[in-house]
C-alpha cells in the first residue's frame, strides 16, 4: 500500500497501465508501468518510480532526454520558449526584484528577466550548468537549503516551469519556496495539465507519450490548488496555457503522433488563435498555471 502525500489516503485506482516515455520522444520503456490516481484528492502519481534523484542530477539524464547536457545547446534549444512565459507573467512580476527560479535548467528564462530583475538567482541540481549560469550574471544555488542560508524570507518572486512532476516531494517543494519569499511575495508555477486536450481524444500513443519516467507527479487544477492552500499560500489563481496550434491536434488524430506546430498550410493564423483561446478558457491546455502569495 502508499499512502497519498498529499491526503494521507491508501485508496487508489490505476488510471493508466502500459508502456511510458523514457528519454527522447519514440523511445520507450520495455515494461509496463502503472500511473494510479488517489481516491481523497485525486493526486496522480507514477506508482514505482524506476529513476533515482541522481540520475536526474547527471549528465546520463540530460543525454537521454535531451540528446545533449551542453549549456550552450540547452539555451538554443529553449530560447523560444521564454517569451510566452514572460508574456503570461508579465514584466511586473521581475521588475527591480529578486527573482529566483527554482529548477532553472539552462537558465534561459534567468536570462529574459535579467534586465529587468534587481538580482536573479536560480536553484539547480545539474552543476554541469552552474559555470554558464554564473558567467550570465545568476547567482546559482545547487540546492534549497544553500539558498534558504542566504536568501530565506528574502525573495519577491519565485518561478518555476516544469519542475515540481520530477521532484521527490512537491508538496515540500512549495513550502521550500515559500520560506524563501518576503512577505507578500508571490510565486508563479507552470506543471503539465492531466486535462490537455489530447488526453481527452482516446489516443493510446498519446498516453505512451504523455506519461514518462521522469515525471513522477500528474497535476490537474483543483489538486494544484490544494497543495498551495496546504503549503500557506493565499490569493492563489489558477489559468492554462496552451502552446500548440491546431495543426499539433489535427496530426495527433492522424498520424498517433507528436509533430509540433505549423504542420499544416491550409490552417490561418486566425484559426489557430481561436484553438488556443479555447482549450486555455476551457482548462484544456497543456499546461495549468498557479499563481500565489506568502
Amino acid at each position: 500500500m502508499i499512502s497519498c502525500d498529499l491526503c494521507d489516503s491508501q485508496d487508489y485506482k490505476v488510471i493508466y497501465s502500459g508502456k511510458i516515455r523514457d528519454g527522447v520522444v519514440g523511445k520507450k520503456t520495455e515494461i509496463e508501468h502503472k500511473v494510479v490516481k488517489c481516491d481523497g484528492c485525486g493526486l496522480v502519481r507514477l506508482l514505482d518510480n524506476p529513476l533515482s534523484m541522481e540520475y536526474y542530477q547527471s549528465d546520463e539524464y540530460r543525454n537521454d532526454y535531451n540528446d545533449t547536457s551542453s549549456p550552450d545547446d540547452y539555451i538554443e534549444m529553449h530560447d523560444d520558449e521564454q517569451p510566452p512565459r514572460l508574456d503570461k507573467v508579465g514584466a511586473g512580476f521581475f521588475r527591480d526584484k529578486v527573482v529566483l527560479d527554482y529548477g532553472c535548467g539552462g537558465g534561459v528564462f534567468l536570462d529574459l528577466v535579467g534586465g529587468l530583475s534587481e538580482i536573479t538567482l536560480g536553484i539547480e541540481p545539474f552543476s554541469g550548468y552552474h559555470d554558464s549560469l554564473k558567467s550570465r550574471g545568476h547567482k546559482i544555488f545547487s540546492n534549497i537549503e544553500t539558498a534558504q542560508l542566504k536568501y530565506k524570507g528574502k525573495v519577491d518572486s519565485v518561478v518555476s516551469f516544469g519542475v515540481l512532476e520530477h521532484v521527490e516531494n512537491p508538496q515540500q517543494y512549495l513550502k521550500d519556496a515559500y520560506s524563501l519569499l518576503k512577505n507578500e511575495g508571490k510565486m508563479y508555477l507552470e506543471t503539465d495539465n492531466l486535462h490537455d486536450i489530447l488526453m481527452k481524444l482516446n489516443i493510446n500513443s498519446f498516453d505512451e507519450f504523455f506519461y514518462r519516467t521522469a515525471h513522477l507527479w500528474y497535476f490537474e487544477d483543483k489538486t494544484l490548488k490544494l497543495m498551495a492552500e496546504q503549503a500557506g499560500f493565499s490569493d492563489i489563481k489558477i489559468s492554462f496555457r496552451h502552446n500548440f496550434d491546431m495543426s499539433n491536434v489535427m496530426l495527433w488524430l492522424r498520424d498517433n503522433k507528436p509533430t509540433g506546430n505549423g504542420k499544416l498550410d491550409f490552417l490561418s493564423n486566425g484559426v489557430d488563435k481561436n484553438w488556443i483561446e479555447f482549450v486555455e478558457s476551457s482548462g484544456l491546455a497543456d499546461l495549468v498555471c498557479i499563481e500565489m502569495t506568502k
